[in-house]
């Protein structure tokens, strides 16, 4: 596995202990780490993934931020739905929540057009 491939995953499991922390803060787990050490590591963490890129840009795929976009707010509304209440507000109860909903939905709309717009510009170059 590669060393970024191991980073970006690293990543991807302090952010959902973030979520889990703040959803529900009276765990053994919330206890042993707490969110100001989660997001140190998930700090330092980015740091080194930006290190060893070397400055080159790799741009997310289509799949990977729609995966991304869903599972944040799948997330979100399983820990809500689990009984955990957010501490700074996050819930699919409030209005704010609908809100960035409907923003990530619009968003993913324009990436999905994206795609079938390349898809069809891939097709008829060929």
């Amino acid at each position: 596995m590669k060393r970024s491939t191991f980073i970006n995953i690293c990543i991807f499991i302090f952010f959902t202990l973030l979520f889990v922390n703040d959803f529900f803060p009276a765990t053994p787990l919330a206890e042993l780490l707490s969110k100001k050490i989660i997001l140190v590591i998930l700090i330092i963490l980015v740091c080194i993934n930006m290190v060893l890129s070397k400055g080159t840009y790799s741009k997310i795929s289509k799949k990977a931020y729609a995966a991304l976009t869903l599972y944040t707010v799948g997330l979100w509304i399983v820990l809500t739905l689990l009984g955990g209440e957010s501490e700074i507000g996050l819930s699919y109860n409030s209005p704010i929540f609908y809100l960035i909903v409907l923003v990530l939905g619009f968003d993913l709309l324009r990436v999905y057009r994206q795609w079938k717009r390349e898809e069809a510009e891939k097709n008829t170059v060929k």
